[in-house]
This record gives structure tokens, C-alpha cells and sequence, in this order.
């Protein structure tokens, strides 16, 4: 069981005015930010300097979260770990000291996976231990298997590349040259790590800082209890929202179809209980650990649950541990979501990790969406899987080079009440992605794209469709051949989610066509080039994680990427947006009539053909399959009723208390699976959306008011396992 939860730590007594606190609060904020900058500018990873795949932070002595960075909050999310990890280790050596920096990367000392790299530097004032300032960053290889230490047949972590426990790396200010050059040998691109190791060493030093000219200026005990203050307001915020919110569980669950190394189907399910101001998120039920590298360990475990939670819940709220004091994390020791050692999990953040991420976020939209003010920070998963791709080999420069695409990292973002996702989002818990223009991609690598462009259809309908992935196609240039280590699940599992009735965004496709037709496809007439313009030799169109690849001259490979899950149901959805939105490239013609029912002639929706369409379709749902409970009543009156998404509702009736559609008619006792007395199909791919596909060992269902034919919610299930009850209220 791990508790987001620590004592608090008071440094400092001064009595701070309300001035002085925003002041040194802004001001904490402020070091951070130009932390991340220095970060940035130095490192010579595109994974930091593009992708934002990295974080920066201000924390307590006892590792609690004071002020973070604005990007990747798996990073943050995971940091206390690692600080108690070296306090640990530092006690059993001399302590820490001043002008220590302490590295690490290992998963089971607090880091997420082996190329996610943490430094931490301990900030003293006159011999008293204040604080520390920290940097992560996904450096581009550490030893192992494979080029860029993504290693798909890894069945233990030793064999994922180079494992560094909390280790001294700076003492008394000077680097352990041995130290050093123990892990520059282990790394195939030794100039590039050197570079963001440094990167990190200068960004902690301009944190440290920063923090020593505020305590000159304010006092260390004035600082330290601003600090402690920072996060005792932010709790209390958080327990205050909190208390807003009905008690109740909210549950949410998804799987992978394959384990980093063979195709077979694990599942990642969380219950949210929310009681008074406090949330456990219980992962009880999840998978065992995997033989491949999808694992996450606790840290993965918290990082992700920290990255679900605060955009929905504390939009407006500063971030930092003081949320998470309200928060309790369980989940069996021995599962995919809480590795035991020496289980592989280099790909935790592309797997389990992500998963948690989208499972609490998912949990936390549907609880957030019963009350009026949290309902706009509900949402649809956003990119529900990444197809991570590393390259390396001899560049059109004749240099050896290493590195990772970023273009799949562009998924679409969730829909929400009042919107549309945003297009080409990024993860969810990178806020400020990034992706490399097609020039600079071309520029670093030997490769000459044929496309890049909007995978149309890829965001899941709804009342608001998903936000879309882009789509590419590219080949080799100037090079005999390249080596890739290409992974990710969701190839055929639709892991983003829709919510409340709206459709899953587009899984990840991934297809090699091997000794294309290059010239041909350049004399095409126009448009994007398909895999339809190839005339390849061979097609290899993958269902499972490829795993390590090599592609070479007029070898081409086509990719697309999850789109955002949709919110509600699409035949809500207004004729006249969604004929913006086949103009612009989002929606198709056929997905607009067959998933909206929107008719269209000559690019204007014909709103009597529309609506005949739309009801129709509504009549064909309220003759699904329909097991009716005699012991509830058929309608009632829902004018006073607790709205708990776009249709579904809570009300208290005479005869007692009911889930219902807001149209009057009960779907079921109020405490039981609401989905179990709507109408019910069993939906096909090609239903989902014309970019999902379909694992043979998952069920897609969709769940329907037999009243008014509204849908309220779509699911997809392991067919071993029963229908999800994914919200069940307290009465009270």
C-alpha cells in the first residue's frame, strides 16, 4: 500500500504577511520556470529540448513537492520517493552534505524507468539543511539491450542498461570523475549524455541559487515558512473542493493487448472512493506483473495518479504535495502497476504508468462530472498509448547517431463538456509537448518524410469528438539503412476512452512497406501519400508491439497515432459544427453520417434528413437487448434530480431511489450497475470509428436509454471480465 500522504515539515515560525507570502511564492515559481529554461537550453536530448520530457522542481527537506515545473508531471509526481531514497542511502554513508548532487534512474529507488535520469542537490544556509532543488530529464541511452535502452525482450532490469541507485555524483562541489565515467562507458551516445547530465548540474545550481537569494533576503525562516505554508494552502484547498463532491465510488478500467515482448491481455482497473475530503485509489484487481517491460513500480504508480489528478481537480490550484495529502494510492505488490524487483520496466511511461494515468483520470472525470463546478475539468482520456520509436545507425552524414521521433507523442486530446479535445495534445501529463518540425526531423535523422497531416477521423465522437494524432509517412535518405526500437500497446485496444456515451479515439497503427514504389508515389496527383500509393513488396501491418526493427532504402513506414476519447453521445451533437468539422479535415463524410447521422448535400447538412436519420437510430437503440428490473418503476420524475453526466441522473423518488436517463425513464435501483437495465449492443470495430481497431479478446459494448434512445456509455471489456459499474454515489 503506498500513501501519498507525509508529515508535514515546519522549518520555519516566522509570522509572513499575505504580501510577502505571494511575493517569495511567485518567486519560488519564477526559479523554477528559468530552472527548466537552463535545463533546456543546455541539454542535448530532443526528448527535453522539443518534447518538454522532463521537469524541474523545489522541494523540502524531506522531499515534499514546493514548487514544480511545468512539464512532465510523472517527473514530479514520483520525486518524494526519490528523496527518501537518498536520505536512506546518505545516513548509511557520511549524510548529506553541502555541495553534494546525488543521481539516480533506478525504478525501484523512485525513478520512473532507467533513461528517465533524477539529480537532486541539497540547498544549505549556514550549515542547516532547507530544502532541495531537482531536475529530470529522458536522456537518450544508458547501456542495455538495445540503442536507447528500450529493450523489448527484457525480462529483468538488469538487462535494461545501466542501474544507478542514489549515488554521489558531486561532492564538496567537484564531480567524482570515476563516477562519471563509470556511466559515460555504460551509454552508446556518451557527448550526448555528458550534455544533460551537465544540463541537469547547471539547472540545480541556478535553483540553489535562487533559493540562498531569497533567504538572504527574507530570512531562512521566513522562506521555510512560506514553503510549509505553500502546502498547507493548497491541502486545504484541496480538501475544500473535495467536500463539494458526493461520496461515492467511481471506477474505471483498460488493458494492454500485449506485454512489451508477446501478445496477451493485462488489465489495469482502479476504484476511486471518495469519503468526506479524502480519495483512495485502489488498483486492487489489476493484472499480475508482465514477463516484458510495461511494468510500472511505485513510483510509475504514483506519478501517474499525480498527473490524472491535478488538471481535473486543481486547475486553480498551485500544484504541489499539499494536493496530494488528501490522496491514498493502493495496489498489490506483484502487479503491472506495482512491479516487484527485478521486474523489466523500461517502458513504464509508455505503459503502465500511462495506464494508471488514464484509469484515475477517467475515475476522477466521472466523479467530477456529478458536480456543476469540477463538470468542465471532466474529460475523455487523452492519448491513451504512445508507439515510442528510438532510431540509431550511420546518419546521412556518415556520423553514428541515436534518438527518439517525436511526432508520436502527438496524440489527441480528451473531449470535454464545452469542447472539442484539443488537437495533437501530447500525453496528458506532458503539459507543454512539443513535436520536432518535419525539417529539424530531417535535419538529425536520415529520413525524408512523404507526409505528415491530420489523421482524419481520429478523434472519438461524441456530443464533442476527440481531439486527432497526426499521420506520417517517411523514409530512409541518404543512409544504406536504420535501426528502430519500436513500441507501444493500443494497437489494437482503443485505450482512449470516451466518456458518457462518446466514442474511443483511434488506436495506434503502425505498417511497414517494405521496397516501395518511391517514384510512382511521387507522381501521384495529389493529396497524402497512402499506403494504397506505395506498391510495396511486402506489407507488414502490425497488431502487436513490433519490438526492434530495421528499415531500409525505399522501405517506408506509415504511422498514426491515438486520437482523444469523445464526450456523449454523437447523435447530440450539432449538425452545423459537425459540418465545420468536414471541412477542416477533422471528420470524414461517412463518419459524419454514420456516426453522427448527419446527412450532408453539397457541404450543408440537411436538417430534415438529419433529424429522420437521428431518430431512426434512436428507435433501433431502444430495441436492443433489454433485461428490465419489475421491481423498479418505469419512469419518474426527474425535475429535481442530481445530474450525473449529459443524460444520466440520480433522483429520489417515493418509492426510493433510482438511476435514470434525464428523460424519466429508470434504468435501475439507485447502488446497482445503472448499465445492467439499459439497452445494450455489442458493437464492432468498424462502429467504434473507421481508425479503431479491435482486439479478438476484447468486447466493445454501448449502453442506451430504452426510453428515449440517448446513448449513455460505450465500453470496452476483456471478455472474461463483467460489465464495469463505473459510478455508484452514496444516497446521502
Amino acid at each position: 500500500m503506498t500513501a501519498l500522504t507525509t508529515e508535514h515539515n515546519n522549518l520555519g515560525n516566522a509570522d509572513v504577511d499575505p504580501i510577502t507570502y505571494e511575493v517569495i511564492r511567485n518567486r519560488l515559481t519564477a526559479v523554477v520556470a528559468q530552472q527548466s529554461l537552463v535545463l533546456k537550453n543546455v541539454s542535448g536530448s530532443p526528448l527535453v529540448t522539443e518534447a518538454n520530457d522532463c521537469n524541474t522542481g523545489i522541494y523540502l527537506p524531506d522531499g515534499q513537492i514546493v514548487a514544480m515545473g511545468p512539464h512532465n508531471l510523472f517527473h514530479s509526481g514520483s520525486m518524494e520517493l526519490v528523496v527518501e531514497n537518498i536520505m536512506a542511502s546518505a545516513e548509511a554513508d557520511s549524510g548529506v552534505q553541502e555541495g553534494d548532487v546525488y543521481i539516480t534512474n533506478d525504478p525501484y529507488k523512485g525513478a520512473l524507468h532507467l533513461p528517465d535520469v533524477t539529480m537532486l542537490q541539497p540547498v544549505f544556509v549556514d550549515r542547516q539543511h532547507i530544502g532541495w532543488v531537482g531536475s529530470c530529464a529522458h536522456v537518450l541511452d544508458l547501456g542495455g539491450m538495445t540503442p536507447s535502452s528500450w529493450s523489448p525482450q527484457a525480462t529483468e532490469i538488469q538487462q535494461e542498461g545501466l542501474i544507478l541507485p542514489p549515488t554521489r555524483l558531486v561532492a564538496g562541489g567537484k564531480i567524482r570523475q570515476d563516477v562519471w565515467n563509470l556511466i559515460m562507458a555504460a551509454s552508446r551516445l556518451p557527448a550526448n549524455l555528458g550534455l544533460d547530465l551537465k544540463a541537469m548540474i547547471a539547472a540545480n545550481n541556478h535553483a540553489r541559487d535562487g533559493v540562498l537569494r531569497l533567504a538572504e533576503r527574507y530570512s531562512v525562516a521566513t522562506l521555510t515558512s512560506v514553503m510549509t505554508m505553500i502546502l498547507d494552502r493548497s491541502e486545504e484547498r484541496v480538501r475544500e473542493r473535495l467536500r463539494t463532491l458526493p461520496d461515492g465510488k467511481a471506477r474505471a478500467r483498460t488493458y494492454f493487448e500485449h506485454t512489451g515482448r508477446i501478445a496477451g491481455v493485462s488489465r489495469v482497473i482502479v476504484e476511486l472512493r471518495k469519503e468526506d475530503d479524502q480519495l483512495v485509489f485502489d488498483y486492487t484487481g489489476s493484472s499480475a506483473q508482465v514477463d516484458g517491460f510495461f511494468n510500472c513500480t511505485k513510483s510509475g504508480l504514483r506519478g501517474g495518479v499525480f498527473a490524472s489528478i491535478l488538471p481535473v481537480l486543481c486547475p486553480d490550484i498551485p500544484w504541489n504535495s499539499g494536493v496530494m495529502r488528501a490522496i491514498t494510492v493502493t495496489a498489490p505488490l506483484g502487479t503491472v502497476v506495482n512491479a516487484r524487483h527485478p521486474a523489466p520496466c523500461g517502458a513504464a511511461t509508455a505503459g503502465a504508468s500511462q495506464m494508471v494515468q488514464s484509469t484515475a483520470g477517467l475515475a476522477l472525470s466521472r466523479l467530477a462530472s456529478t458536480d456543476p463546478q469540477l463538470r468542465d475539468e471532466a474529460r475523455g482520456v487523452t492519448t491513451g498509448s504512445l508507439a515510442v520509436l528510438h532510431v540509431a545507425g550511420l546518419n546521412q552524414y556518415g556520423e553514428p547517431f541515436g534518438g527518439a521521433m517525436t511526432e508520436m507523442l502527438a496524440g489527441g486530446g480528451g473531449a470535454t463538456a464545452h469542447g472539442h479535445g484539443i488537437d495533437y495534445r501530447g500525453p496528458n501529463e506532458i503539459l507543454t509537448c512539443q513535436i520536432n518540425n518535419v525539417e529539424g526531423e530531417e535535419s538529425v535523422f536520415p529520413v525524408l518524410y512523404l507526409h505528415r497531416g491530420a489523421n482524419t477521423d481520429g478523434g472519438g465522437a461524441g456530443r464533442f469528438h476527440g481531439g486527432l494524432s497526426p499521420s506520417s509517412a517517411f523514409t530512409i535518405h541518404d543512409a544504406d539503412r536504420m535501426y528502430g526500437v519500436l513500441v507501444g500497446h493500443g494497437i489494437s485496444t482503443p485505450t482512449s476512452s470516451g466518456i458518457h456515451g462518446g466514442m474511443p479515439g483511434s488506436t495506434n497503427r503502425l505498417t511497414i512497406v517494405r521496397d516501395a514504389d518511391l517514384e510512382k508515389a511521387a507522381r501521384r496527383p495529389h493529396g497524402p501519400v497512402g499506403i494504397e500509393d506505395l506498391d510495396g513488396a511486402a506489407v507488414e501491418d502490425f497488431e502487436v508491439s513490433p519490438g526492434e526493427i530495421f528499415l531500409g532504402t525505399s522501405d517506408v513506414l506509415v504511422w498514426s497515432f491515438h486520437g482523444g476519447g469523445g464526450w456523449g453521445d454523437a447523435l447530440d451533437a450539432d449538425a452545423d459544427m459537425i459540418a465545420e468539422e468536414l471541412q477542416k479535415g477533422r471528420v470524414s463524410a461517412d463518419t459524419a453520417e454514420k456516426l453522427y447521422g448527419v446527412i450532408m448535400h453539397n457541404g450543408v447538412p440537411d436538417a430534415e434528413a438529419t433529424e429522420q436519420l437521428r431518430a431512426e437510430r434512436r428507435g433501433e437503440r431502444r430495441g436492443w437487448t433489454l433485461n428490465s428490473d419489475p421491481a423498479v418503476p418505469e419512469t419518474v420524475d426527474v425535475s429535481a434530480a442530481r445530474r450525473l453526466a449529459d443524460h444520466l441522473v440520480l433522483v429520489t423518488a417515493d418509492s426510493g431511489h433510482y438511476s435514470a436517463c434525464d428523460c424519466g425513464r429508470v434504468l435501475a435501483k439507485a447502488g446497482a450497475n445503472w448499465k445492467l437495465g439499459a439497452a445494450r449492443r455489442e458493437l464492432g470495430a468498424e462502429d467504434l470509428g473507421p481508425k479503431v481497431r479491435l482486439n479478438s479478446e476484447l468486447v466493445a459494448e454501448s449502453f442506451a436509454c430504452p426510453g428515449c434512445g440517448t446513448l449513455l456509455a460505450v465500453d470496452v471489456r476483456w471478455n472474461r471480465d463483467e460489465v464495469l459499474h463505473d459510478l455508484e454515489l452514496a444516497l446521502s
